[in-house]
């Protein structure tokens, strides 16, 4: 199984509370609807406490195999969009690609 993590930054001039509105209520019941072939998706939050985080989620996707996401991402539903509704609310975005090995 592959882990897909990303480490997105919201986009400028919005407040952390719309980005989590959009994030939670618009874009990840898009994803969710939008692939099947996802096997777990979890979308961590920042806690806001004063001090400007580096990142306002890490998202974490899980995925069979690699080949699934390279499908996923040369697909017309992501270019037409998923890919659309990230540019309303994520300024920047970094993705690492993983593979689990718990140790406890």
């Amino acid at each position: 199984m592959i882990k897909q993590f990303f480490l997105i930054r919201r986009k400028s001039g919005l407040t952390f509370d719309e980005f989590k509105k959009h994030y939670l209520e618009v874009h990840a019941p898009l994803v969710e609807r939008s692939f099947p072939e996802i096997r777990k998706y979890i979308v961590n939050l920042a806690i806001q406490r004063g001090k400007e985080p580096p990142y306002d989620a890490v998202t974490e996707i899980f995925w069979d195999d690699y080949d699934t996401i390279v499908k996923i991402a040369k697909s017309d539903i992501y270019k037409n969009i998923i890919s659309p509704d990230e540019k309303k609310f994520i300024g920047k975005m970094e993705v690492i690609l993983t593979e689990e090995h718990p140790q406890k």
